[in-house]
């Protein structure tokens, strides 16, 4: 079962979903791509739906070859698969929320079906759920998630989770998480 399918399963208790909302302005670390250096691309021609809206969202490959799905739901966040630059030659995944820091895991067999929608370098993807992401070049890929700036300030966090900021860099520098 991938990382994507068991966060969906934990989820599917997780009602509602922002979309068209605004991209967070929440401030990441210093040392984190300015992301909205990056013109946006118009999320529609990356739009996915699933049989469930857990499964559902927007999904890209980046050029360095990372297959992305950004979950309707915002508690799920990014999913992202493949060689991970800077990383053990093993396929690699990294997946990011608006409630849970950045995780890297080795995962084992194929990598799943190819999303044919390509985000080109140095654009930025913002749906509204709250994760922004940005591909400055081909073999840098960056995400941020905080709460979206369409939901007021004082939106509870889940009864078993809390909202936060947490993101990652992807680069043959250095892989970090936040």
């Amino acid at each position: 079962m991938t990382a994507w399918v068991r966060a969906s399963v934990l989820a599917a208790g997780v009602a509602g979903a922002v979309v068209g909302a605004s991209p967070s302005t929440a401030a990441p670390p210093p040392d984190f791509p300015d992301l909205a250096a990056y013109p946006a691309v118009d999320p529609a021609a990356y739009q996915v739906t699933g049989g469930h809206p857990s499964t559902s969202g927007w999904a890209f490959t980046t050029a360095g070859g990372l297959r992305c799905q950004n979950s309707l739901i915002p508690d799920l966040g990014i999913f992202c698969e493949g060689l991970v630059p800077d990383a053990p030659s093993e396929v690699m995944s990294v997946n990011v929320s608006l409630t849970t820091p950045a995780g890297f895991d080795r995962r084992e067999g194929e990598l799943e079906t190819p999303w044919s929608s390509l985000l080109p370098v140095g654009s930025r993807f913002a749906a509204g759920n709250g994760v922004v992401c940005a591909a400055p070049d081909e073999v840098t890929f960056a995400c941020w998630a905080a709460k979206p700036d369409s939901w007021p300030a004082d939106t509870p966090d889940p009864p078993d989770r809390h909202y936060g900021e947490h993101g990652f860099v992807l680069s043959p520098t250095g892989n970090r998480g936040y």
